[in-house]
C-alpha cells in the first residue's frame, strides 16, 4: 500500500512539473511568436503509436513501452498549432498511462490512488487550456515560432517528457513489485 501511495505522489509531482514547465515555455514562446509575422502552412506532426507491452516473469503487472512523445514529433514542431498539439499530446498521453496504472492497482487501494492523482490530472488539463489560450493570443495556429523561442520550449518539452517517462516506468515497476509481494 505504501508503494502505491508513493506512486500516486510521484505522479502528482510530475504533473505539477509539467504544468510549470508548460507555463514557463509558453511565456517565452508567445513573446517570440508575436514578434514573428510570417506564416507558413501548418506542418503535421507524425504520430507513432507503438504499444507493445511485456510481462515481467516476476510480476502480474503489464509494463508497457512508454511513449509520451517521439523525438521526431518534438523536432517537427514549428508553429503555434504544433506547440499546442505537442503539449496537448504530452498531457493526454501521460493521463492515459496514469489511468492504466490506476486500473492495475488492487481494488482495495484504487480509491487512495485516485484521490491523489485526480488533482494532478485536473492541474494538467488546466495548464493545457491556459497554454492554448496564451499561444492563441500570440497568433493563429499557422504562425511560425522563431527559432530563438522554439529551441528553449522544445528542450523543456523534451526534459518534461523524459522525466515523466522515467517516473511512469518507476511507478509501473513499483506496482509490479507491490503486486508480486502481496501475492506471496
Amino acid at each position: 500500500m505504501k508503494k502505491i501511495l508513493t506512486a500516486g505522489v510521484a505522479l502528482l509531482s510530475v504533473a505539477t512539473l509539467a504544468a510549470c514547465s508548460g507555463k514557463t515555455a509558453s511565456n517565452s514562446s508567445s513573446k517570440d511568436a508575436k514578434a514573428s509575422s510570417s506564416k507558413v502552412e501548418k506542418s503535421s506532426t507524425s504520430t507513432s503509436k507503438s504499444k507493445s507491452s511485456s510481462k515481467s516473469s516476476k510480476t502480474s503487472v503489464d509494463i508497457p513501452e512508454i511513449v509520451l512523445l517521439t523525438d521526431e514529433e518534438i523536432d517537427n514542431a514549428k508553429t503555434i498549432g504544433d506547440f499546442k498539439n505537442l503539449y496537448g499530446k504530452l498531457v493526454d498521453s501521460y493521463k492515459k498511462y496514469a489511468q492504466d496504472i490506476g486500473q492495475q492497482i488492487p481494488e482495495a487501494q484504487r480509491s487512495a490512488y485516485t484521490q491523489q492523482v485526480e488533482p494532478a490530472i485536473k492541474a494538467m488539463d488546466d495548464s493545457k487550456a491556459q497554454f492554448n489560450t496564451m499561444l492563441s493570443s500570440a497568433g493563429s495556429d499557422d504562425t511560425v515560432v522563431p527559432e530563438q523561442g522554439r529551441t528553449p520550449f522544445l528542450q523543456q518539452i523534451r526534459t518534461a517528457r523524459d522525466s515523466m517517462t522515467n517516473i511512469l516506468k518507476g511507478v509501473y515497476q513499483s506496482l509490479g513489485k507491490a503486486t508480486s509481494s502481496s501475492a506471496e
